[in-house]
């Protein structure tokens, strides 16, 4: 029977509940885990957290607790990077509210980004700069993704504070409470859920090593817009053939070249450096499309270092630059 009722309206992951809370289906068979509010000055010690489960879902149904805590939030940044020997990644870096997912997602990134500046360093051809960009670069995207997700927690006390237990009545007054809060909802919107702007358009604005354009497009949190803007993530896209043009990236850096464009000084510069670097040839209309130029120099966390439709005149002072020199 509380299958039945949890499922009501089919299998579904995540419920946010009208008075704040959050239901999620860990194995959507058994167990369940539910995040609610408590108000400022709760006594810990008397928390029932069966009859928390009941007020937020409505109705009582026969359940067992598992683990019931009480956890505070925090929208906080770190001050710095790391330096020397100890560089950081995740939650020692930002500490934010579940409002989006974005914890976890920004600490792989971060990690991604230590990763391949520490081999560069460790194999020879990091430049002295490199390990500085590390902050230059994470550190506004760690404060971008707390301010989203206080963005987000602020929707959701406002859907709370308009919260009217009369709505789980099966009654004219309950149809129309949950007519009224359902227009809010939508009102809103649901930023929490579909901001694919701050989940994979971040971009590097004021990195050191990326060869930045001018009149720089705007940068939407909610929609994602493919490019290859100079410190954006390069667009993931399938090819004629069906391959994936992420899994034809080397380890290091991938020149992508759209046309016959001569690359031999780009590559010369690259192994004068000891810079590992990749010429991926794509004859793909559609691809060259979503890429914009015929030549995008991409690192090896999948991010646009430079691009052009044509050669640079010095390519190594390119190569240079992209590798923190």
């Amino acid at each position: 029977p509380a299958k039945e009722f949890l499922q009501t309206f089919g299998v579904v992951w995540h419920y946010q509940t009208p008075d704040g809370a959050t239901l999620i289906a860990q194995d959507d068979k058994e167990i369940w885990t539910l995040h609610v509010m408590l108000p400022p000055g709760t006594d810990e010690a008397a928390i029932d957290p069966k009859q928390i489960v009941y007020r937020a879902l409505g109705r009582e149904f026969p359940l067992e607790v598992l683990q019931a805590n009480a956890w505070s939030p925090h929208l906080v940044v770190s001050n710095g990077s790391g330096r020397g020997r100890v560089w950081l990644a995740g939650d020692s870096v930002h500490q934010l509210i579940p409002t989006g997912g974005y914890g976890m997602n920004t600490g792989i990134a971060e990690s991604a980004d230590l990763a391949w500046k520490f081999a560069a360093m460790l194999q020879g051809w990091g430049g002295p700069r490199l390990l500085g960009t590390i902050e230059a670069e994470r550190l506004p995207i760690a404060q971008f993704s707390v301010d989203s997700s206080r963005e987000n927690t602020a929707v959701r006390l406002q859907i709370a504070q308009n919260y009217d237990p009369v709505i789980h009545e099966d009654s004219p007054t309950g149809a129309a409470v949950r007519e009224k809060l359902g227009k809010l909802i939508i009102e809103l919107g649901n930023a929490e859920n579909e901001s694919l702007g701050v989940e994979l358009g971040a971009r590097y604005r004021n990195s050191p090593i990326i060869r930045h354009e001018d009149n720089e497009p705007a940068w939407d949190r909610i929609r994602f817009i493919p490019s290859t803007w100079p410190g954006v993530r390069a667009p993931h896209v399938f090819l004629d053939s069906g391959e994936a043009i992420f899994d034809l990236f080397g380890h290091g850096f991938t020149l992508v070249r759209f046309t016959d464009a001569n690359v031999d000084g780009f590559i010369a510069a690259a192994a004068e450096r000891g810079v590992p670097l990749k010429l991926l040839d794509v004859r793909d209309a559609n691809a060259h499309k979503i890429y914009e130029r015929d030549l995008v120099l991409v690192r090896p966390d999948h991010y646009v270092a430079w691009r052009g439709n044509a050669a640079p005149a010095d390519a190594l002072a390119i190569i240079d630059h992209v590798r923190g020199a």
